[in-house]
């Protein structure tokens, strides 16, 4: 089942019955889907010089929303995170909002999730500098994360950390003094909160009037748990970098009420499930999680950002590695259909040009 010809077929109706006017980063995500590798977006025509063969091969949209798109990206993200990996136990930290705040953060999501991602950080390195727990500057990812495994919204920061630090002369690294800790949570979460009010305050005083005092008040969930050598926990976040909040594979088709059937893996139990939603429903579970145009929800920190090569390359000097090889990029080749060998291109193929397909569905629809 293919999640595009579910919108064709449903997005009409859902903008008919809108109870507002849909936000342009929503219109830009059904367009894309809609577009995705057919003939609108171009492509190549490759032909096989052994069987005469030809195959068309239209252009992904490469859209972070489409259920599509992504696998190549994501591939590529955790071989060069891999590559990175240093040989010290991780830590893999948790942190959410509360649900008083998620209504704002899907009316305001670049506000409020850059100042949650930035916040959230800044925190944790305040509180790792501390002589206490590691008195050092610290390196980490952290990757913006809105949905649950059914598609609801829950906006939530996983930061995969090494137990590792700095020291503030440069000339040696600080390990913590035992595996199993790295830094308390709950000193963690009131620091978090703390920043988050005081930034959103500063820069944006009119949202910050909209909430609830009382959130100030409420506890902010964050977990903190030793993974390891850090590779499982990457290649855990790497599922949520470059994708869709699902994939196509999890589509079951139709009931015979015509609801949408999604599989879900149930973190209760951890049994495959299917749960029958109206594509509409389906249409309006997707949508909270697309995320504003050009915003970033992968972000490293520390002497892990791509400000801090030195830094990083000091580290791993000082833990006896050398310098980290970026793996390349595998070239694209085509096979043949038919004997499996490589094909080879033989003309482009330009774009279409016209409205976007997300009103031309409207209009035929009319």
């Amino acid at each position: 089942m293919k999640f595009a010809d579910l919108l064709r077929v449903h997005w009409p109706r859902y903008v008919a019955q809108a109870a507002g006017p849909i936000p342009p980063d929503h219109w830009r995500a059904v367009e894309a889907v809609l577009s995705c590798r057919t003939p609108r977006r171009g492509g190549h025509l490759y032909h096989c010089p052994d069987c005469s063969r030809t195959r068309y091969q239209f252009h992904s949209c490469n859209h972070r929303s489409c259920p599509q798109c992504g696998a190549a990206d994501q591939q590529h993200w955790s071989a060069a995170q891999e590559a990175r990996l240093l040989p010290v136990p991780y830590y893999l930290l948790t942190f959410t909002v509360p649900e008083t705040l998620r209504r704002h953060c899907l009316r305001h999501p670049s506000e409020f999730y850059n100042t949650l991602l930035s916040q959230g950080a800044q925190a944790l390195r305040d509180l790792l500098r501390e002589p206490k727990y590691l008195g050092g500057e610290c390196g980490f990812i952290a990757v913006l994360q809105t949905w649950t495994r059914r598609m609801f919204h829950h906006p939530h920061v996983h930061i995969l950390i090494p137990a590792v630090a700095l020291s503030q002369d440069g000339c040696q690294l600080v390990h913590p003094a035992s595996e199993e800790f790295l830094v308390p949570v709950l000193a963690l979460s009131v620091r978090i909160r703390r920043l988050f009010a005081e930034r959103l305050l500063s820069q944006h005083p009119e949202l910050y009037r909209q909430i609830d005092p009382a959130v100030w008040q409420e506890e902010w969930i964050t977990h903190c748990q030793p993974t390891g050598r850090g590779r499982s926990a990457l290649r855990y976040l790497a599922a949520y970098v470059a994708r869709s909040a699902f994939n196509e594979s999890r589509l079951s088709g139709y009931d015979e009420r015509g609801r949408a059937l999604l599989r879900y893996k149930d973190s209760a139990d951890a049994q495959w499930k299917c749960e029958p939603i109206h594509p509409q429903e389906l249409i309006r579970r997707w949508l909270l999680h697309v995320l504003p145009k050009g915003f970033v929800a992968v972000r490293h920190f520390g002497f892990l950002s791509p400000a801090a090569v030195r830094v990083l390359r000091r580290v791993r000097f000082l833990l006896g590695r050398g310098p980290v090889r970026k793996p390349a990029r595998p070239p694209f080749t085509m096979p043949c259909p038919c004997c499996q060998r490589p094909m080879i291109l033989s003309a482009h193929i330009p774009a279409a040009r016209g409205p976007p397909l997300s009103r031309e569905v409207l209009l035929n629809a009319a």
